[in-house]
């Protein structure tokens, strides 16, 4: 989720009722102490009781390979505020395996164990460590050891994206080998992986056996589908599908929002970062995209969307 997930789109996501937690992006750590801007250009809301302005608690995450480091790096945020400590151990991108992050340390579960237990024994008896893996890099052989050499090293909660690193977001996701890794786990199991919708979300709990879940691609592709998830958990009904007029709105905001301190050429490619994704389960997102894809302009790009320029906040579904 690096370059979509900032803290406007936290704010956005956040601003009804159906996250418990938000993560940040990826803090990437080398071989030094980063200074406090960085850690506050990730996390902003470290001057703001760390959760979003409608008060979801979020959580800082580290990403690197020398434990010493993400110590160091870990006791700079306790300093600066942070309230979670989470390290990512899932990402699949090719530039930050090939420097040795993310999924790349799946490939030898004592560097899982090693990097955690730094992190742990530096803040970890002050606020939680938890962590993200994948079903490992390039097979799943080694998914159960991963998971417990984090469990060892202190994490207190694991989230697993049901897939391996060289299977990218691919589908399907193997929710049930979550339900195999919960099975041997003591600290709770958060299934990750392909959850697009309601239904998706029923058949990922019922398949990994986990209460919880974690949305990415899913909540940008349908700011409400944690909403509606919640919804539904509360009162057995389901809401209708999030009309182009919300999708449009919640876009306009966020323009309004990240062209207040970045340019407007900036803007308009994380408008279509965030569309792209909205794309993929929207027809009329689809046909939005393909209209604006080649406008650099960001007025222009926004009258394309064709919203009111209203805030998405005023916006409801009601039950169908």
């Amino acid at each position: 989720m690096e370059g979509v997930i900032d803290a406007h789109t936290r704010d956005l996501l956040t601003r009804r009722p159906g996250f418990d937690w938000t993560v940040t992006e990826f803090v990437r750590v080398v071989d030094a102490q980063l200074p406090p801007r960085v850690f506050l250009r990730h996390c902003p809301e470290l001057d703001q009781d760390v959760t979003t302005p409608s008060g979801v608690p979020v959580a800082l995450q580290l990403l690197g390979s020398d434990p010493a480091a993400l110590a160091a790096n870990a006791e700079q945020a306790l300093r600066l505020g942070a309230r979670e400590i989470d390290l990512n151990f899932g990402c699949p991108a090719k530039l930050v395996n090939r420097h040795d992050g993310g999924a790349s340390l799946l490939r030898d579960p004592r560097r899982v164990q090693a990097a955690v237990s730094a992190v742990y024994d530096a803040v970890g008896n002050q606020v939680p460590v938890t962590a993200k893996i994948r079903l490992g890099f390039s097979h799943r052989r080694l998914a159960l050891d991963c998971a417990k050499a984090a469990e060892d090293g202190g994490a207190s909660r694991l989230a697993v994206h049901a897939r391996t690193r060289d299977e990218g977001y691919r589908p399907p996701a193997h929710w049930e080998w979550i339900g195999r890794i919960r099975r041997h786990l003591r600290i709770p199991i958060v299934a990750n992986g392909d959850i697009w919708s309601l239904e998706d979300y029923w058949k990922a709990r019922t398949l990994s056996g986990c209460r919880d879940v974690m949305l990415g691609r899913g909540a940008l592709a349908d700011p409400w589908l944690a909403p509606r998830i919640r919804h539904w958990l509360a009162t057995g009904e389901s809401l209708p599908a999030t009309p182009w007029q919300a999708r449009a709105a919640i876009l306009s905001e966020f323009a309004a929002l990240q062209r207040i301190t970045i340019p407007d050429r900036v803007v308009t490619s994380l408008i279509k970062q965030w569309l792209n994704h909205m794309r993929q389960r929207d027809a009329e997102a689809a046909r939005r995209f393909q209209a604006i894809k080649r406008i650099n302009e960001l007025e222009a790009l926004l009258a394309g969307l064709g919203s009111e320029r209203s805030e998405c906040k005023h916006y409801s579904l009601e039950p169908a």
